[in-house]
């Protein structure tokens, strides 16, 4: 497969990077990694984000999935500070409408290739 751009992790910064440079015309972006996994498996359990509400948004292009736009969408009745559950489940709600085709398979590796790159992949589990 190939792709102009391939970003390796699916936190909240390679989701905004997926879903601002999908906008541009032509630009074929591949992103790889499970969603939020990091926030979900590596964080304490319990935890606050420090950072502020205006803060805490993840970027996207159109500035349309915001912690606000998620609050109304999903009824959840967030608050600052934001616990950690309810910032992964907005993660995963900005996923699913920004970039929905978020390849799960691990890349286990990267190497130059002819002025470009080829990443190797190990499959997620089904």
């Amino acid at each position: 497969m190939f792709c102009d751009v391939a970003i390796v992790g699916a936190g909240p910064y390679g989701l905004a990077a997926a879903s601002h440079l999908r906008q541009i015309k032509g630009l074929d972006v591949s992103i790889f990694g499970e969603p939020m996994r990091f926030w979900r498996t590596a964080m304490p359990s319990g935890m606050l984000l420090r950072s502020a509400w205006s803060a805490s948004h993840i970027a996207d292009p159109n500035a349309t999935l915001t912690l606000d736009a998620y609050k109304v969408s999903s009824g959840n009745h967030l608050a600052a500070p934001i616990a950690l559950e309810c910032f992964v489940d907005y993660g995963l709600w900005y996923q699913r409408a920004a970039v929905p085709d978020a390849d799960t398979g691990k890349v286990c590796r990267v190497e130059p290739h002819s002025g470009s790159f080829n990443s190797h992949l190990r499959m997620a589990p089904r």
